[in-house]
């Protein structure tokens, strides 16, 4: 007997409209039904949590959109089985909205003009309830817990636009990002702090502290440019971590304050010390004898790097093959080059502390998924150096 085609047979029912009708109206309700018992199987398991209303969404199907009432929880653990995962509904669908929430700064009009070339049947609830799932998401990604022992974290300010919700107005603001990487071998962002005004020892502080809340206590290297107050804060909170000044800023700040043929001759030699140079000491001594030859011409910058000395050298206490990626902030540079391109997206300027929160949440899951996904091979090649180094800087709290 040949087979029956139930695909086809089921088209050829559905494409009644009555009959459409009729198996959407009690889908519906097998589904909310459904859903509400569910809710009270999680409930049941949970004697702090009760029943907490409902919510409106639609969601796709065969027969059409599906107008569901899901059920709530009060303590926001439940989410029914039938539901698409967040931000899952539509690969193309999500990327493309996603998209346009952050690069044309949650325009509904432009919205809804991609959404209607996608043919996606999105509605405004719904458009807004994904952009409060992301922000949601982006606070967990904020607060989540850190790895407490790192090898490094490198350290950028991002000076943009930022127009200030409270008075209407756009600022000069600047971001702070803090990219990292464990013990193992995995780089990520630990944190972004976006501000309005200039960074200064408060900022670092609270920078830090918000590092050390969520755990990350022992970075063996900071990498930063030579901001005004991090240099302290780092000896008040992190007394046991070297401080890496950034060696491109070193060469370009040569290149602002001496000479053309003087900052030439300089900085052929600073080249020379990082890639052939291994001893710390031995760099340092011949480093100030560089600087001997041109301290009577620049007396005040030659000073000023002479007492930042140690700062610019510090990759050389460190195994030979992670060196070349850790003597600058080009890694936390190279992330903030992608946000430049959101900010020129978004008219010039950031149009709300929580319009950032959003363009980086994006940024930083894109980037994870693909580019940094994997262990990185220099540090998975140096590991047993960085951690005996490990245990020789922080004494008394070796590696378990």
């Amino acid at each position: 007997m040949k087979n029956l085609n139930f695909n086809s047979i089921i088209d050829d029912l559905i494409s009644s409209k009555d009959f459409k009708f009729d198996m959407k109206d009690m889908l519906e309700k097998m589904l909310n039904q459904v859903m509400k018992k569910e809710r009270s199987f999680v409930i049941e398991q949970d004697d702090n949590n009760k029943a907490n209303g409902f919510y409106n969404r639609s969601l796709n199907s065969g027969l059409g959109k599906l107008n569901l009432t899901v059920p709530r929880d009060r303590n926001s653990k439940f989410r029914p089985f039938l539901l698409p995962e967040p931000y899952q509904r539509n690969e193309e669908s999500y990327s493309n909205l996603v998209n346009s929430l952050f690069l044309n700064s949650y325009s509904p009009n432009k919205i809804k003009s991609v959404l209607k070339t996608l043919n996606l049947p999105y509605s405004d609830n719904e458009i807004n309830e994904l952009k409060n799932e992301l922000l949601d998401a982006s606070k967990e990604f904020k607060s989540r817990e850190l790895p407490e022992k790192v090898v490094c974290i490198y350290i950028d300010a991002y000076h943009c636009d930022i127009k200030d919700i409270t008075d209407n107005k756009i600022k000069q603001g600047v971001i702070y990002t803090v990219l990292g990487i464990d013990l193992n071998g995995k780089k990520e962002v630990y944190g972004f702090y976006p501000y309005i005004g200039h960074e200064n020892k408060g900022t670092w502080i609270s920078i830090f502290n918000n590092l050390i809340e969520r755990k990350l206590s022992k970075p063996m290297l900071i990498i930063s440019d030579d901001f005004s107050g991090i240099k302290n804060a780092i000896k008040t909170l992190f007394p046991k971590s070297d401080h890496q000044l950034c060696y491109v800023h070193l060469q370009r700040n040569i290149k602002k304050n001496m000479g053309r043929n003087d900052a030439a001759i300089f900085n052929e030699k600073l080249t020379a010390f990082r890639i052939n140079q291994d001893d710390f000491s031995a760099t340092v001594s011949n480093f100030e004898a560089l600087c001997d030859n041109f301290k009577e011409k620049y007396p005040t910058f030659i000073k000023h790097i002479l007492e930042r000395k140690n700062n610019y050298f510090a990759f050389l206490n460190y195994p030979k093959p992670i060196r070349k990626h850790i003597y600058t902030t080009n890694p936390v540079e190279n992330f903030n080059s992608k946000l430049e391109i959101t900010r020129y997206n978004s008219g010039g300027f950031f149009h709300s502390f929580e319009h950032i929160d959003l363009a980086i949440f994006i940024l930083i899951k894109k980037i994870s998924n693909n580019k940094w996904s994997k262990i990185l091979p220099h540090f998975r090649m140096a590991e047993y150096e960085i951690n005996q180094l490990f245990n020789k800087m922080f004494i008394g709290d070796l590696i378990d």
